[in-house]
């Protein structure tokens, strides 16, 4: 019996790597996503690159991450100017 339980157990392990990996080879294949249009999605200016081949640092909704640029970057971006009121009014008129 003891045997035979032995047996069991390594019969087991020795199948535990082959069903692992069939369960993560059964993830759906994602082909590439296309770029959207009118989007700006500018290079950002850096000495270094980590991105994979063929992509650079870019900035996307003030994000830097790696992509394929369609413009420069305009480093004097900023926020809009608030309106000053006065106090106890509701907004600028």
């Amino acid at each position: 019996m003891t045997k035979l339980i032995s047996a069991l157990m390594v019969a087991t392990c020795l199948a535990a790597p082959v069903g692992a990996q069939t369960w993560s080879s059964n993830a759906p294949q994602i082909g590439p996503v296309n770029q959207p249009e009118g989007i700006l999605i500018e290079a950002y200016p850096t000495s270094t690159n980590h991105c994979q081949a063929g992509y650079q640092p870019v900035v996307f909704g003030g994000v830097i991450c790696c992509g394929k640029p369609n413009a420069t970057y305009n480093a004097s971006h900023s926020a809009p100017a608030m309106q000053q009121c006065a106090a106890g009014t509701k907004g600028c008129s």
